[in-house]
């Protein structure tokens, strides 16, 4: 079967290696054609030329309504993006006769490579069921009933897990001010229902090691994401509306390549204040 991915950053690249590794037919374009080298795909001069089933995984909302004439059966919203971004491009390409879902990640690159992230698809079945051989292959899937609903749940899903890194950020802060050593926090959320989070989380918050994975900008854009479509339906987020303030004010003032994870942390916004 042949597949498709438009936009090869970090993501769109794991999807390719992921797709190749389990034999399918692998068609690739990126606006930086370099970003091709080394993926084990033909590289297409325009996407237009996409074939089969054609994974869109573009930066934003502003490439996302740039998308026109693209390729393919099925077309597929892998990125992430506002629910009113997607319900337009839902809009436009289905009065064209071609298949769409929506199948936001759940999960990082690594995840996406090994078989381990789960994909919410949103769409109508009969869609579904023509690409179903595919995503057999790529790793977890949570069916939903629309685009629309498979957006709105990965926003959903987002806003929650960097608000937690934010309140995680500034109770180790909290915790140092008094005297609790990082490690005694620690021990204390391993033995609680936070028990995930702090083993996956608290170490690569207090001891970063590599480049992130999601960084701090990709972070504010989510949750202003998901602010911005709750606000569309007229049901606002207030606390996710406070989060979204932090992150974008720490990307505004340069921060914005930062881990995600270590937003809350007060020395970082010290630092900000003597910059």
């Amino acid at each position: 079967m042949e597949v498709t991915v438009i936009g090869t950053g970090r993501m769109g690249s794991a999807l390719v290696r992921r797709l190749a590794s389990q034999g399918f037919d692998v068609y690739a374009w990126n606006r930086t054609r370099d970003k091709l080298k080394n993926l084990p795909a033909k590289a297409i001069d325009d996407i237009s030329q996409a074939r089969g089933v054609t994974f869109i995984f573009v930066s934003d909302d502003e490439a996302l309504n740039a998308v026109k004439g693209v390729g393919g059966d099925v077309i597929v919203l892998s990125g992430t993006y506002s629910v009113g971004a997607v319900t337009a491009f839902n809009i436009r390409f289905t009065s064209m006769g071609k298949g769409l879902l929506a199948a936001p990640v759940v999960g990082g690159p690594g995840d996406v490579e090994n078989g381990t992230a789960i994909y919410l698809v949103g769409g109508p079945e009969a869609t579904y069921q023509r690409v179903r051989e595919v995503f057999d292959k790529l790793g977890t899937v949570i069916r939903l009933p629309t685009v629309e609903s498979a957006m709105a749940l990965k926003l959903a899903y987002n806003a929650f897990l960097i608000g937690t890194m934010a309140l995680l950020g500034e109770y180790v802060v909290l915790g140092r001010t008094y005297g609790v050593d990082d490690d005694t926090l620690k021990a204390l959320l391993t033995k609680t229902v936070f028990r995930d989070v702090a083993e996956k989380y608290l170490d690569r918050m207090l001891r970063p090691k590599s480049p992130p994975s999601f960084t701090l900008a990709l972070a504010a854009k989510d949750v202003h994401y998901a602010v911005k479509s709750a606000g569309d339906a007229k049901t606002p987020l207030v606390i996710s509306s406070a989060v979204k303030s932090l992150y974008e004010l720490l990307a505004t003032l340069g921060f914005g390549n930062e881990d995600y994870v270590r937003a809350g942390l007060l020395e970082l916004i010290g630092g900000l204040r003597e910059k």
